[in-house]
């Protein structure tokens, strides 16, 4: 080894006489350094002659800018400079430390480097390689950011509430001291910042990475939101954002009945259809209200989800006539995720609301059967009825009737004998009997109550005892009414005879008052001939 240095010293003495030819070396990589600071690394030379060198000294450099002009502030330093044995092909890294003065302006210059290669045979080359520099004069490079959904990170651009946004950026310090840098994270939306991220971040020399981890709450609403990514310090200021839309995953996706028409004492039932793109479990709320929106029952379920179509059943209790209205809610600890209301109508049975009867002037008594139907549009029925005494069927017969809305009176009339009597109606529609029986009692004339429009009759109806109280008063005042009138006959034949004439003279008989009541006739016995075949139909 020595004596190739004696060598070497002695060829550099006796250079200027000797010939040498000039070859290049390839270069890869590029030094980037900060004005006013300094940088070491490496870069690649590479042996691109086919020549096998057995040393290799570097001897100088210079600096070129853009214009290939040759410029100062620039200081080099190689960490070896001679290389033995570099063979043809060989690439070798070249470690270095370059110096840059503040004054150097901000662009793109190139180190043009020279060496001395020499061969076994005693051969010279002047070897030239030309590395690429930057100088900048910002400490910082920043790196595209990135941002994914922790949880789907393959996902596009949707997020589910209670999953996690990610969002990182690699940043570069050309400086050789710690620079503090102020890095925020939020979503936006109209205006308003949610989830708001902040910290300080010490950035070493060389590359960092900056992340924050946005976690979505559930009771953010759904919509969509702007994910704003901001890297801050005295030097400059790096942004990003990207649009997302955040959606809790789960929709009430329809609300449907069994049946829009059901009868008061039926059940219903509702089937709640959800769509999910995630297993979670919620809670199902359903309410049903009346027509006056009061609430008549409450039902709730808590559900497990599965990702897809989820369907839910809810039986009803039977309702009250009217049109019912029903609300479903779905919920997940405490936060709405949406609501729907549909509606149902409950038909009302018509009912026979009470039984009252009246003595005609013909002897008939007239059944008044009052029919209640509380729906709003006109029922179809049939209503039979049944009259019977001690001697069997007295009537027996079906009357087709059309109920509005409302009170409906049924008109019958009938011939009953004295006494005892029942008598059963029974109302049918809709496949259902609502019956109403009960006794009645014909009590036997008096001359009085064959002029009277009213007959004492007792009967076990309770809706009868208000028309017996109304006959009984009409007789009190019949009563009343004769024996006002007997009084006054009276007075009258007092007062004639009282004041008699001085002089009697021949007076014609007076004809004889005939009674106000008319002359009285001992009432038939009336005779029933019971019925086999029904009456015709009205």
């Amino acid at each position: 080894m020595k004596r190739v240095v004696i060598i070497i010293a002695i060829i550099l003495m006796l250079l200027p006489s000797v010939s040498a030819q000039f070859i290049i070396f390839s270069s890869q990589g590029e030094i980037l350094v900060l004005a006013g600071d300094y940088t070491e690394g490496t870069f690649i030379l590479k042996n691109d002659q086919n020549l096998d060198f057995k040393i290799v000294s570097f001897r100088k450099y210079v600096v070129l800018d853009e214009k290939l002009n040759e410029v100062g502030g620039f200081k080099l330093e190689l960490q070896k400079t001679i290389y033995n044995e570099w063979a043809s092909g060989e690439s070798r890294e070249i470690s270095y430390k370059l110096f840059v003065n503040e004054s150097v302006k901000p662009g793109n210059y190139q180190i043009v480097l020279t060496f001395w290669g020499f061969l076994e045979s005693g051969d010279i080359y002047i070897i030239t390689a030309k590395v690429p520099v930057k100088v900048v004069d910002k400490p910082l490079i920043f790196k595209e950011a990135i941002t994914y959904v922790k949880e789907r990170p393959f996902s596009s651009n949707y997020v589910l509430n209670g999953e996690t946004i990610v969002v990182y950026s690699h940043v570069e310090n050309l400086k050789n001291s710690v620079i503090p840098l102020k890095a925020s994270a939020y979503l936006e939306r109209e205006g308003k910042k949610y989830q708001l991220m902040t910290k300080i971040v010490n950035l070493t020399k060389g590359d960092n990475i900056v992340r924050f981890e946005i976690p979505i709450p559930y009771n953010l609403p759904s919509g969509n939101y702007r994910l704003v990514y901001i890297l801050e310090y005295p030097g400059g200021t790096y942004s990003f954002s990207k649009d997302y839309y955040i959606q809790f995953g789960v929709e009430l996706s329809s609300l449907s009945l069994k049946s829009t028409q059901v009868m008061e004492d039926s059940e219903n039932e509702v089937y709640v259809t959800l769509t999910s793109e995630r297993d979670i479990k919620v809670n199902i709320t359903l309410m049903t209200y009346d027509r006056n929106n009061e609430l008549l029952h409450k039902y709730s379920k808590t559900v497990q989800l599965q990702k897809g179509t989820n369907i839910v059943h809810f039986t009803l209790l039977a309702a009250p006539p009217g049109e019912v209205k029903v609300l479903v809610k779905v919920a997940y600890n405490g936060v709405s995720l949406g609501e729907k209301s549909t509606a149902y109508y409950v038909v009302a049975y018509p009912k026979i609301d009470s039984v009252v009867y009246h003595i005609l002037n013909d002897g008939k008594v007239e059944f008044v059967v009052v029919v209640m139907n509380e729906n709003p549009e006109k029922i179809e029925g049939a209503l039979s009825y049944k009259i019977t005494a001690a001697n069997g069927t007295l009537y027996k017969g079906l009357e087709e009737v059309v109920l509005t809305q409302g009170k409906n009176e049924i008109r019958l009339e009938f011939h009953l004998p004295e006494g005892e009597a029942k008598y059963r109606f029974v109302l049918s529609a809709f496949g259902k009997e609502n019956v109403r029986e009960g006794t009645i009692y014909v009590e036997k004339q008096t001359p009085t109550q064959t002029l009277s429009t009213s007959s004492s009759i007792i009967t076990k109806e309770t809706t009868s005892s208000q028309l017996k109280s109304e006959e009984k008063s009409e007789k009190k005042n019949w009563t009343l009414y004769l024996v006002g009138v007997l009084v006054a006959i009276f007075l009258i034949v007092m007062l004639v005879k009282w004041r008699k004439p001085s002089k009697r003279r021949r007076e014609r008989p007076k004809p004889r008052r005939k009674s106000p009541l008319g002359k009285y006739k001992k009432p038939k016995i009336p005779k029933f001939i019971e019925k086999r075949e029904l009456p015709k139909k009205r």
